[in-house]
């Protein structure tokens, strides 16, 4: 949970909320500030889904790909076991430059966790790596290799990850080794890990969306979602700070409902909604300076108003503004032809569009993804060239102008 405090404020006492189940299962595993200023950016991230079935396996290595937005000399990682009931252990961790396929570049090297080797997440809790000199450079995709002892049947996990990772076919601590042989069984999603921070730099930018947020219509591997390609202009430009982009989108995730409960192995990774994960996946991520939230059309598709997604937006935007984080809004784009999508949801979508670009909810800016990939001749779906091929999610060449539209000055931080 995160409370908005007045800059320069005198914190003398943290009075924590009544438990209404009971004090036994409050449990604090931290407690700090948010400052304006980071040693550290955040670089490359993952929301939580849901806890899903995995497997099962035993003494698995598990060998995730991640790509870096932006660089740096020193590197963390961040793991979480979010929505779990019992404690996981990370026997050792290493991270390597990938070469190809899940092939390493030259020896993995090895992270440690206050000193040690491995690592216990207890159930619900977060872990940092200790900071480890190791050169990051930014579009470059890295390996990182988890050793995960005794039998694993549920792990947390981002689903639809639009990126291979893989899974050692014999079981054992194979985060050592640099070869790609002996990791035959490819995953979808990536399980615990949900950050890379890299030392210095000026701070993120957190999008926040469904599946048009993470790429749904791309090719695996390709990374062709909007936000790779905002990371890309960032980082080809000198006009404003070349910003990490952190990609905190759930495929199907809503504003107003959540998809998955909260608790235990479920099949559902739609994720909670997005006031129920504010907290952990904007306002506790890496030196988050600026959010941009593309939300709302799942909601209109499965029957809510455009006055409830209003309601919602702006509480969104109200949070982030007491916060001190900027915030902005993407106008819906058009999905007629597509699934749920009739002309009812049309209006309603043209209603919120229409709220926004009258200054609705109090956004710092607003981004009209609308605008850049609909029909001319048929507002209400995307132009043909854009069409993803389910007439709801656009294409890469449309993800693509979508992050163009983004005015970078605009992400400056407050």
């Amino acid at each position: 949970m995160t409370v908005p405090l007045r800059h320069g404020a005198a914190v003398r006492a943290v009075t924590l909320p009544r438990d209404p189940v009971g004090p036994a299962s409050l449990h604090v595993f931290a407690l700090g500030v948010r400052p304006l200023t980071s040693g550290w950016t955040g670089s490359w991230s993952a929301a939580t889904a849901a806890r899903m079935r995995v497997g099962p396996w035993q003494d698995p290595t598990l060998r995730l790909v991640v790509r870096p937005s932006v660089g740096g000399e020193r590197v963390r990682l961040r793991f979480d076991n979010t929505f779990a009931a019992a404690p996981v252990r990370l026997g050792r961790v290493s991270v390597a430059v990938r070469e190809k396929g899940a092939g390493a570049r030259g020896k993995p090297v090895p992270l440690r966790f206050g000193g040690h080797a491995g690592v216990t997440l207890a159930a619900g809790a977060q872990v940092r790596s200790d900071p480890l000199p190791f050169r990051v450079e930014a579009g470059k995709d890295l390996l990182v290799s988890v050793s995960l002892p005794g039998h694993v049947s549920s792990l947390p996990v981002r689903t639809a990850a639009k990126q291979p990772g893989y899974v050692a076919d014999a079981a054992g601590d194979r985060t050592r080794s640099s070869a790609g042989a002996g990791f035959a069984e490819e995953l979808d999603h990536w399980p615990l890990l949900t950050g890379l921070d890299v030392a210095g730099g000026p701070g993120s930018v957190v999008a926040l969306g469904d599946s048009t947020t993470t790429g749904a219509k791309t090719r695996t591997g390709a990374d062709e979602r909007w936000t790779d390609a905002l990371a890309a202009r960032l980082r080809a430009q000198d006009t404003v700070p070349r910003y990490g982009v952190l990609n905190q989108a759930l495929t199907a995730n809503r504003l107003l409902k959540d998809r998955y409960p909260g608790a235990g192995a479920d099949e559902d990774t739609s994720g909670v909604r997005l006031a129920h994960r504010l907290d952990r996946d904007l306002f506790a991520q890496t030196s988050a300076r600026t959010a941009l939230v593309y939300l709302g059309l799942n909601d209109l598709r499965w029957g809510s108003s455009a006055a409830e997604v209003r309601t919602a937006l702006g509480e969104v935007a109200r949070q982030a503004r007491a916060r001190g984080v900027r915030v902005l809004a993407a106008t819906l784009t058009p999905c007629g032809g597509g699934s749920r999508c009739t002309p009812g949801v049309d209006a309603r979508r043209r209603a919120v569009n229409a709220w926004l670009r009258a200054g609705g909810g109090g956004f710092d800016a607003v981004v009209d993804f609308d605008r850049v990939v609909r029909d001319p001749g048929r507002a209400g779906r995307l132009l043909p060239a854009y069409d993803g091929g389910d007439h709801l999610h656009p294409s890469a060449e449309a993800l693509a102008r979508m992050a163009d539209a983004v005015d970078l000055d605009a992400l400056r931080p407050r």
